[in-house]
């Protein structure tokens, strides 16, 4: 990362590839095993080379993404359908089904 704009990311916008998070900024970066920021992941998704919940179903990540976005102003159907057409097509997501899993 370059150092001199510390703390502000250069180049593409990153989005976190587990929830869809804008990450404007190094400090939303989630981090490896050795704690250092990386790109695919947001903070509260990912730290220390692990998501943070590892069980989480893509129906469930959506659950919890639409609360914020509504939170943010968003109706709540346009924030579903939003993340519908979103979320599947993150890194995590590909290939996953959307149904909660049975475990």
């Amino acid at each position: 990362m370059n150092q001199e704009h510390v703390g502000q990311m250069q180049g593409e916008p990153k989005f976190c590839q587990s929830c869809g998070m804008p990450m404007p900024t190094e400090d939303l970066l989630g981090t490896n095993k050795e704690g250092q920021k990386i790109e695919d992941y947001c903070v509260y998704c990912y730290e220390d080379g692990a998501f943070k919940q590892p069980d989480i179903t893509l129906q469930e990540m959506s659950d919890i993404c639409t609360g914020y976005l509504v939170q943010e102003g968003m109706d709540e159907a346009v924030a579903r359908k939003l993340l519908a057409e979103q979320l599947p097509h993150l890194k995590r997501w590909r290939g996953v089904a959307s149904s909660p899993s049975t475990n």
